[in-house]
């Protein structure tokens, strides 16, 4: 009971500093299709380490995402049911397959987005699990790559995945690539054909939106459609 209750107190502390910071953020969208404004589901294939970004640009926008069954999941959970994310529990590591399944039950609905960090829990950092493309292929919904960066933010490096979160007021951009579908029926060396393919896409859409505050005029902005969003 005790400890029920200061993993009451933690995560309700949690929330109200994450949605104050982020309240100070000047957060852009790029690129098409845009993201969880968008009413038709998608699921959203995001590196481990932009998570901190991209919770606040779903926030009470219908996302179901994975939380593991650790302790530490157990307090996301709580976060991000405040948030107004639907939680599912597992993860790669622990319970992954039934979270899974009740990720793709829950995506067959039609009611929810998703996202999922695709190199998590336990990297190698920048590289596609396939737990994404099985979702995809499973629900018959596309797979929007995406990625984030910040003007001003605060890495934790001792991290394996190089998480970062935006300082206040900080500029930030959510940058979505192209859809990608996984079709039922397909060979095991297609599925790992359209993972590398992935991979590769997302690696770099990474790189294009990190250059984003390296030059004045990134002629690569000027292809996209920009949205303002205030979150």
């Amino acid at each position: 009971m005790i400890h029920r209750i200061k993993i009451l107190l933690m995560s309700a502390a949690v929330t109200g500093f994450y949605w104050l910071l982020s309240r100070t953020w000047r957060m852009r969208e790029m690129g098409l299709p845009l993201g969880p404004t968008a009413p038709n589901p998608k699921l959203y294939a995001h590196w481990h380490g932009d998570e901190l970004l991209l919770v606040a640009i779903s926030i009470r926008k219908k996302m179901a995402i994975m939380a593991s069954r650790s302790s530490d999941g157990e307090l996301m959970k709580r976060v991000l049911t405040f948030l107004g994310f639907r939680v599912v529990r597992g993860s790669s590591s622990r319970g992954g397959a039934g979270g899974l399944k009740g990720l793709i039950d829950l995506m067959k609905t039609g009611n929810y987005h998703s996202s999922l960090a695709v190199d998590g829990p336990r990297g190698p950092i920048y590289q596609v699990k396939p737990g994404v493309l099985k979702l995809a292929q499973e629900t018959g919904l596309p797979i929007i790559p995406t990625a984030t960066w910040c003007s001003n933010k605060f890495i934790f490096k001792k991290s394996w995945n190089q998480c970062y979160l935006p300082m206040p007021f900080s500029k930030c951009i959510v940058w979505y690539g192209d859809p990608m579908l996984v079709p039922k029926g397909i060979t095991e060396e297609e599925f790992e054909s359209l993972r590398k393919s992935l991979e590769l896409r997302m690696q770099s859409l990474k790189k294009e939106v990190e250059s984003f505050f390296e030059s004045s005029q990134p002629s690569l902005i000027t292809a996209k459609k920009l949205v303002n969003t205030g979150v």
